[in-house]
């Protein structure tokens, strides 16, 4: 857990200085506005220049042309004497208060990582998102974006490991790419392993949304209480620390991202300060990083150039010059990302059950605003329709009162008939994912909606209207929108009653936000496995010694050694952990992540590593190390055979309590004996259903046998090897009686020598 928290401060803290040195070369009063955002910045400018040089280069390459960069903004600032107007107290105190609130925000994130004490990759739910984002940063750190790995039949054939698979899938698809670029930057920098960080950086993303919600909100034109407010509410929004558990770190980034990219582009727009390049950089990233948030994100843009009473000329002249800066400084993500939304397939199209779809409108309700957890919400809640009421009062005062209302038309104009459709055709996964990244942005726009609300009457309540030197006066500007102007108080008037009158005020406004907080943690919480369940799926030491092991025995690039662990989490994360040997075989992997069925020659290695459901036999010398998870043999110490889910495309998942294998159907089992062996073997097995099954077992060179009637008793099948043969496939099938509705699984139990 200590180790978590100094790598989340360490990233911070890195993140911090690139982004205040792109702070030195702004204008006083933008940097004063966006300091609490530095982290984000840094993560931008990151994102940005490795999109581009990542053309020709890998990450470790790219990060020699980032301090470059920051040598010559740092030459400018100093030059500018930028440097005394970035210690500014008011900014560094809102930096410093947005630190603050995340850190109870984001405990909550850390519940999965306080119940297995350690940093490593800990899966709180089913959810395997993390083996991508590890895979795609791990390639990236080396190898340019354009350069896929090619995954071959075996480590003679391609440059890719079987745990290149999911960043071959990135790579071609394409996907985008952000995210992991910033990953592997800080891995590169600290020099820590991906399987190590990707939770510390997953977590930071959503220790970054106070501090870029206080940014944002300075920018378009609000008090940055009111960002802070904003932070706290999107922080521990059950819906946002859900994606946390869900692995989903690109989504989490793009939700820190996106209130201040639009508030920069906005800005920039109207010409209030925010330069150009800047939000053209800020768009670039939040495209780069989510490319996702496209429907939503371009229609608000259009909205806050379009909809105004005058300057509509000028303001779309500098629209169309901060997509210009933004082609010109991230041209490969906007292809990236134009290939992704031009080739979306599936998901979006497929009809799918949602935990926001298959349940009466009060649970739905109840989940949107975090009463109860997001899958175990079964009933409606009397404080969810308040809290949904509040927000959706909250989006309206935005739309009316707010500064910049064509921002939130443009949104809510796209998301709502958007997610309404998705609602309606019934895609649930689409229409599930639409929901957890506009609602982060509905909640900004209406904490934002609730703070001009504020502001306005205040001022009301303040005599005639006239603002205080602490609260500013909401006016038309020059295209006929309202917003906050802070002026001087010229005297008059006792002090006293308005503090008391503004610390009452914010005081009922808090009350609101601390109930969201405090309902949000609690179905977080709620909504994680046991802490059994957990360890179960945390990437914990048994990995790491099955990597020692490796190294101990395997040579130098582990070419001696092969790998049989059919479980699926624990095959994804060895596999990951043992991609610095590209010389380990693995007979038999998932072609869905792998992107190969096997990877393997063919030959049988002196040494195997092999997880639950491999099924072993063998003298007592051939294990030589063992654990709880794996167990390596060495088939030159002794008489041994093992039976092993082959191609587990058809197998199932997980290994059962009795630590057998079961499969989907039809299936093949791999046999292999130690090399000396004269045994024939004899593999076990029985029907998973309660009807019995007609199985059939056929094997080269051998009769095939036929069990007319398994049942859930075992049954052993004998088979004979060729002499001086050592490995040999058996292809069962399984078929349900006439009228049943039994499931034609086979469940493999074990394996014996026949002598």
């Amino acid at each position: 857990m200590s180790q978590t928290v100094v790598l989340v401060g360490l990233a911070w803290g890195l993140l911090t200085i690139v982004g205040v040195v792109l702070l030195g070369v702004l204008t006083p009063d933008v940097r004063r506005k966006l300091l609490p955002a530095a982290p984000l910045l840094g993560a931008s400018l990151l994102v940005v220049v490795l999109h581009t040089t990542g053309i020709f280069f890998s990450v470790r390459t790219g990060l020699v042309a980032v301090a470059a960069l920051l040598v010559v903004l740092g030459g400018v600032a100093v030059r500018r004497g930028a440097v005394r107007g970035l210690a500014d107290r008011r900014a560094v105190a809102w930096l410093v208060a947005g630190v603050v609130v995340a850190i109870p925000v984001t405990a909550v994130a850390l519940i999965p990582t306080a119940a297995v004490q350690d940093s490593r990759v800990v899966s709180p739910n089913q959810s395997n998102d993390g083996v991508w984002y590890v895979s795609v940063s791990s390639w990236l750190e080396d190898n340019s974006i354009l350069d896929v790995p090619v995954i071959g039949a075996g480590p003679e054939v391609g440059d890719g490991v079987p745990a290149d698979g999911p960043a071959v899938s990135a790579l071609t698809f394409p996907m985008r790419v952000g995210q992991e670029l910033v990953q592997a930057s800080l891995n590169v920098v600290t020099g820590t392993s991906p399987i190590v960080t990707f939770t510390p950086w997953m977590t930071l993303w959503v220790f970054l949304v106070p501090g870029g919600c206080i940014a944002a909100a300075s920018v378009l034109g609000l008090r940055r209480g009111v960002g802070l407010a904003a932070g706290i509410v999107l922080a521990s929004s059950a819906l946002v620390v859900q994606q946390l558990y869900n692995q989903n770190a690109a989504s989490l980034l793009g939700i820190s991202l996106v209130p201040l990219v639009l508030a920069c582009v906005a800005n920039a727009v109207e010409r209030r300060g925010v330069p150009l390049v800047l939000a053209g950089l800020m768009l670039s990233t939040l495209l780069g990083t989510y490319s996702e948030y496209t429907p939503f994100i371009a229609p608000a843009l259009v909205a806050v150039t379009l909809l105004r009473r005058r300057g509509l000329r000028e303001a779309t002249v500098r629209a169309f010059g901060v997509v210009a800066w933004a082609i010109v400084l991230a041209p490969l993500a906007w292809l990236r990302a134009y290939q992704t939304l031009t080739g979306v397939r599936g998901g979006a199209t497929e009809s799918l059950p949602g935990a926001l779809l298959d349940a009466p409108i009060g649970v739905i309700v109840s989940r949107l605003v975090g009463v109860g957890p997001l899958g175990d919400a079964l009933e409606p809640s009397s404080v969810a329709p308040v809290l949904a009421g509040l927000v959706v009062l909250g989006v309206l005062l935005a739309v009316v009162l707010g500064p910049h209302r064509g921002l939130w038309i443009g949104f809510v104009a796209a998301a709502v008939p958007f997610i309404a459709y998705l609602s309606v055709t019934g895609v649930g996964y689409t229409q599930r994912r639409a929901l957890e990244i506009a609602v982060p942005v509905l909640l900004f726009a209406a904490v934002a909606g609730w703070g001009a609300a504020g502001t306005r009457l205040w001022a009301r309540l303040n005599g005639s209207g006239r603002p205080t030197p602490s609260e500013p006066r909401v006016a038309r500007d020059s295209v006929g929108q309202r917003t906050p102007v802070v002026e001087t108080d010229t005297g008059g008037g006792s002090r006293l009653p308005r503090r008391i009158g503004a610390a009452a005020l914010i005081a009922l406004a808090a009350v609101p936000v601390a109930v969201w907080a405090g309902v949000n943690t609690r179905s977080s919480a709620a909504a994680l496995l046991t802490p059994a369940e957990m360890q179960a799926r945390h990437v914990d030491t048994d990995f790491s010694d099955a990597v020692g092991w490796v190294q101990d025995v395997g040579g130098s690039a582990g070419e001696d050694v092969s790998v049989v662990v059919p479980s699926f989490f624990e095959q994804q994360w060895l596999a990951l952990s043992l991609e610095p040997l590209p010389d380990v075989e693995y007979p038999s992997v998932r072609s869905d992540y792998f992107r190969t069925q096997s990877f393997w020659d063919g030959r049988v290695d002196r040494y195997w590593l092999v997880g639950g459901g491999v099924q072993v036999d063998a003298d007592p010398g051939v294990v030589v190390y063992a654990n709880d998870r794996f167990r390596l043999l060495d088939l030159s110490r002794g008489d041994a055979v093992m039976a092993a889910p082959f191609g587990l495309d058809t197998w199932n998942t997980g290994v059962r309590p009795d630590g057998g294998f079961t499969t989907l159907g039809d299936a093949q089992v791999l046999l292999v004996r130690s090399p000396d062996s004269t045994d024939g073997v004899a593999l076990t097995v029985r029907a998973e259903s309660a009807a019995a099954l007609s199985v059939g077992l056929t094997a080269p060179d051998n009769p095939g046998q036929d069990l007319p009637a398994l049942t859930a008793v075992p049954e052993a099948v004998e088979f004979a090897l060729a002499p001086r043969e050592q490995t040999l496939v058996v292809s069962v099938t399984a078929t349900v009686p006439a009228g049943s509705d039994a499931l034609n699984w086979i469940e493999m139990t074990g394996v014996e020598r026949v002598p």
